[in-house]
């Protein structure tokens, strides 16, 4: 098998991140030794091979990072109980149909390697799976296997999947957007201040005490926007080099520090020459904030 070339030999085969110097997990593949980062990305390896769905890595995007494999659920056997069915299944017979949430889907490899592997498993009538709800439904004879054995299913090739409750998720939706909206107004209150600050210093206020006045403001409305509305780029750009991964967090969290700290410099030395951006780093984060909103409520939708 052509190896992905995020399967590089500082990084575990499945998962890509980087391996632990103590860890000691291989497996011999087509004639070729493979590392991974623990017993689960081993394991999970593997339960693929056996499957048949090496296809799996070769259909993975360059750069996608995967998570590692989830922990095993506990207790699944009593969705296998008809009381507690009635509350996520709808019944014809034997048929039942299901939704199920899953997680550590992230790319149409996931979807495929999902549904080939699902239909592998007795009793399955179908199995589809939405890969921006990231929600799988599911068709099964209940008589040939149970909700349990599927579920079993997705986490031996690395999945982990509960029955989907429409309440939860709209509710962890919400907050999520809520906190996302919180930082976009305050992005968008600083930008529109700054716009009339930038006017006032177009205007000819970018003289002596005035342009330092200016300046200063243009800081303490910069600063927490910086720190507060633009949090989330930093920290995906932060987890992305922790796993020695490119996001593209990272191009934007760098534009934004730059920015800051040169204006901050011209600032804090009141350099008369220097020119300051506290206007771009508040507009740019106020922009990229309004697609990330947007991004999230048409996924949402779909």
């Amino acid at each position: 098998m052509a190896s992905s070339s995020k399967h590089v030999s500082a990084g575990c085969f499945h998962c890509g991140l980087p391996i632990p110097a103590d860890a000691d997990f291989h497996l011999k593949l087509e004639e070729q030794p493979r590392s991974f980062c623990c017993f689960g990305c081993q394991s999970v390896c593997a339960a693929i091979y056996e499957a048949g769905l090496q296809g799996y890595y070769q259909r993975t995007p360059d750069g996608v990072l995967l998570a590692p494999p989830p922990e095993p659920p506990k207790d699944i056997e009593i969705y296998d109980f008809d009381e507690v069915q009635q509350e996520f299944t709808s019944c014809s017979g034997d048929i039942r149909d299901i939704h199920l949430l899953v997680e550590g889907i992230h790319c149409a490899a996931c979807v495929w390697l999902i549904e080939r592997g699902l239909q592998r498993v007795p009793g399955v009538v179908s199995a589809e799976v939405n890969l921006s709800g990231k929600r799988l439904h599911l068709r099964w004879d209940n008589s040939q296997s149970k909700l349990s054995d599927m579920i079993r299913a997705l986490v031996r090739i690395g999945y982990s999947a509960v029955p989907y409750d429409s309440e939860s998720a709209e509710g962890a939706i919400r907050k999520t957007n809520r906190a996302l909206l919180f930082r976009l107004f305050f992005a968008g209150f600083a930008a529109m201040n700054m716009m009339w600050i930038a006017i006032a210093l177009y205007s000819g206020a970018n003289q002596d005490e005035f342009r330092s006045f200016f300046h200063w403001i243009g800081l303490v409305l910069a600063t927490p926007t910086l720190l507060y509305s633009a949090y989330p780029f930093f920290r995906g750009a932060a987890g992305g080099l922790r796993a020695a991964h490119l996001t593209m967090d990272l191009p934007i969290a760098l534009g934004l520090s730059v920015t800051y700290a040169y204006s901050l410099y011209v600032t804090l030395t009141n350099n008369q020459q220097g020119e300051v951006y506290f206007d771009t780093v508040t507009n740019l984060t106020f922009v990229i904030l309004i697609g990330r909103y947007l991004e999230g409520m048409f996924r949402h939708q779909a």
